[in-house]
This record gives C-alpha cells, sequence and structure tokens, in this order.
C-alpha cells in the first residue's frame, strides 16, 4: 500500500561465459575510483539536482528459492541454483525547496543481467515524484506517485517463470495541529500491482484505502489517539476466474490506539493496536475479523549507535504478498546501526517471521510458512558523491506447504557516484 500517515512510523532475485564475474565484479570499483579526488565546491543547480550511475554486483546461492527436496536438474535442467547478477543503475534526483514548499522528483533506469539464468535478464525503473506542501506551519502534508518495475519475488511465485511486477502508488496525507494539543492526520492512497507473466495475472490487484485519526499530543511530544482505517481491493480482471467462479474482491476495515512516547532521552516507544474486519465479495476462509497490533522501540545509547526492535501482528502488505491472498504477518525484528565514522555505517538485521495464509483464494488452502533473516552491511561515503558499500543476507523458511522450504545466502558489493 502506498505511505499514509497513520501517528506512528513504520518505518531478486540458458548459460553464458564464465568469465562474467572476472570481467563485471570490478566494474562498480573503476566506475567510482578516478573520481575519488575531491569534486569542485559549485553543485550541480546549487546541489538541487543530482545524477547519478551506480553498479552493484550480487551473488545469489538459490535464485529460484528451490527447496531442498527438488532436484535443481530436474526442475531447471542444471546442476546448479546460484547466479551472478549486475545491476547498472542510472538515474536523477531533484530535491527543491522553495519557500514552505519542497518538490521531489527521481527516477532511476535499472538494467540487471544474470550469468547462468540470463532469460531473467530484464529492464526496470524506479520513480517518484512528491509535493511536500505546507499552508502553515501547522498545516502540512504531502501527495505523489510512485511507479517501479522489478523481478517479482520467487519466494511467493511458486514458479520459475520470469514474472515483472509493476507497481503504481498514488498518495496524498495531511496532518494539522488545530491548537497545541492536538494532532488531526487525514491519507488516501491507491495502488496498482500487475504481473508480467500471464500465468500470474490472475493475482493483479487494484485498491483503494484511507485513514483519518486525531491525537493528543503533550508538550513533550508525546502522543496518544484513535484513528480508523478502510481499503477496497479488487482484480482489474473481468475475464478471469478463479476456482470459485468469480475474481475475489475484499473490504476492509480497521479501527484502533496509535500512540507515540519519548520514554528517555534514549528511549522512543511507537504503536498501535487495531480491530480489523476483512470481507470477501464470494465466501471465502480468508475472510477475518481480530485483533493486529505493532510497537516499535528505538534506543539511541550513543550518538552513534541507534537500534530499532519491532513487535507486529499485522497483515501482510501487497508489496510482499503480490496478490490479493489474506496473509497474517507475526513476527520480531532487531535492526542496529553504528556509525563507525562521519563517513563509515554498519547495520545488521534479525528478524523472525510466521507467514499464516488463510484461504489461499486459488486453492482454497490454509498454510504457514516460517522465515528466519540475518544480515549485515557496511557503507562507506569516500565523499560526499562517492558511496561505496557490501551487504550479506540469509534467510531460511520452512513451512506446512510441501516443497514450500528453502534457504539462501546474498553477498553484494555496489558503488554508487553522483554528480
Amino acid at each position: 500500500m502506498a505511505p499514509l500517515d497513520s501517528g506512528f512510523s513504520r518505518p531478486a532475485n540458458g548459460a553464458t561465459g564464465e568469465r562474467f564475474t572476472v570481467r563485471r565484479l570490478p566494474l562498480a570499483l573503476l566506475l567510482a575510483l578516478p573520481l575519488a579526488a575531491p569534486l569542485p565546491a559549485a553543485a550541480l543547480f546549487n546541489d538541487r539536482v543530482e545524477l547519478f550511475a551506480a553498479e552493484n554486483i550480487t551473488y545469489d546461492s538459490n535464485v529460484f528459492r528451490l527447496s531442498k527436496q527438488l532436484d535443481p536438474q530436474t526442475v531447471l535442467g542444471t546442476d546448479h541454483k546460484d547466479d551472478w547478477l549486475s545491476t547498472t543503475q542510472l538515474g536523477f534526483v531533484v530535491d527543491a525547496p522553495y519557500s514552505l514548499q519542497r518538490f521531489q522528483l527521481g527516477y532511476t533506469w535499472l538494467i540487471n543481467r544474470y550469468q547462468r539464468f540470463d532469460q531473467l535478464n530484464y529492464n526496470g525503473h524506479a520513480g517518484r515524484a512528491a509535493w511536500l506542501w505546507s499552508i502553515t506551519p501547522e498545516l502540512t502534508g504531502d501527495v505523489g506517485y510512485t511507479d517501479t518495475e522489478t523481478l517479482a519475488n520467487f519466494a511467493n511465485l511458486g514458479t520459475t517463470n520470469k514474472d515483472l511486477l509493476r507497481t503504481k502508488q498514488g498518495f496524498f496525507n495531511a496532518v494539522w495541529l488545530p491548537v497545541a494539543t492536538w494532532r488531526l492526520h487525514a491519507g488516501a492512497a491507491t495502488v496498482e500491482q500487475t504481473h508480467s507473466d500471464p500465468l500470474q495475472r490472475i493475482n493483479d490487484i487494484e485498491t483503494a484505502a484511507g485513514v483519518v485519526g486525531a491525537s493528543y499530543v503533550t508538550a513533550q511530544d508525546d502522543r496518544l489517539g484513535v484513528e480508523g482505517r478502510f481499503e477496497r481491493g479488487k482484480s482489474p480482471h473481468d475475464d478471469l476466474v478463479n476456482l470459485s467462479g468469480t475474481i475475489n474482491g475484499y473490504r476492509q476495515n480497521s479501527v484502533g490506539v496509535v500512540g507515540h512516547w519519548i520514554a528517555t532521552g534514549h528511549s522512543t516507544l511507537d504503536g498501535r493496536v487495531d480491530y480489523v474486519r476483512r470481507e470477501y465479495d464470494q465466501p471465502t476462509t480468508a475472510d477475518y475479523s481480530g485483533p493486529t497490533a505493532r510497537l516499535a522501540h528505538t534506543w539511541t545509547p550513543t550518538g552513534k549507535i541507534t537500534v530499532v526492535s519491532s513487535l507486529y501482528r499485522d497483515i501482510g502488505p501487497i508489496a510482499d504478498v503480490q496478490s490479493s491472498n489474506f496473509v497474517l504477518v507475526t513476527g520480531v525484528s532487531v535492526k542496529p546501526t553504528w556509525a563507525v565514522t562521519d563517513k563509515v555505517n554498519v547495520g545488521g538485521d534479525a528478524e523472525y517471521n510466521k507467514w499464516d495464509y488463510r484461504g489461499n483464494l486459488l486453492t482454497g488452502l490454509n498454510y504457514t510458512h516460517w522465515t528466519r533473516t540475518f544480515g549485515a552491511n557496511v557503507a562507506w561515503h569516500v565523499t560526499q558523491k562517492i558511496q561505496l558499500g557490501a551487504a550479506y543476507s540469509y534467510e531460511m523458511r520452512t513451512s506446512t506447504l510441501p516443497v514450500a522450504d528453502y534457504r539462501d545466502n546474498l553477498f553484494t558489493v555496489s558503488a554508487r557516484v553522483g554528480f
């Protein structure tokens, strides 16, 4: 779903030459090193416009997220299920303040090339336009649009077919402080998500959502309030039918409590608790009524270390589920970051999730995935315009669904140069 203000911030996956890694791996470094000298003081349009180029090299140990119970030779026609991926990015970013307003625009062209599974090669994009508006300092908000196209997550597809996922989002948010002690907020969003694989068209979805809420605010900026949300989802295809004989849309409504508490100078809590009701147009075991909740704790023991911990029981977002299937996600995550120096940052990620699928709309089955993710990353800002990075991620999934388990390791090195 597109971003909606809630008074609480939540905050890739045929053979070619084996010389790929020898040629492409140094490309990111060769791109940056000749430019590593200090840049001129004069920036493009007073630093309001940036052009950039970036190169990522990724090793993926299990591209299609195959179960260890499956033979890669049988499924893929090769004994290997790993591959190297190069992602070249070219783009621009505009960030232009004017009086109380701020206008933002960005676009990135993505050129993705695999070494072994070159049938997955694709050109994608990520675009965003936004107006951060302000009528007065007490009445502010944003309105914008995003458009992305990338390879769908094979962990959710259950197939090895190439599927490009196109997501278009429009959003509007507003916050009004009529008096010092009250905060009113409202928002609306639309999402259109489509799949390029004809077999996945059944999962195309359009949604419209809205939120409205009010919170009491103290002099210390602690907040406690109520919030209501609604969402309507449907398929854009009248020519397709599912197993029940119709394309199944849904309605979802919720009401709950939201809060923000500055416990100490180094500790902040954000949270919400809702009662949600989701009903499908046709009778289905995916209908749900019950509580959802999310709690986040931000701890800053020093000026250089931040640890964000989260507990949640929530409905799986469309961006992850990639369909209108109902998924209840319960989990916990810990994400520390450490600013080692002014130019070097180190981060980590540990997360455990339970994905509870209620009445899958295609199969009618209930099943559960358990995922465990661990990762680490480092970023080095060589200069203001040059960044180098490296990251590692490990993911393991077990499941009550046959051959839906997998393990995967991802290693990435990256370089980015701005002008």
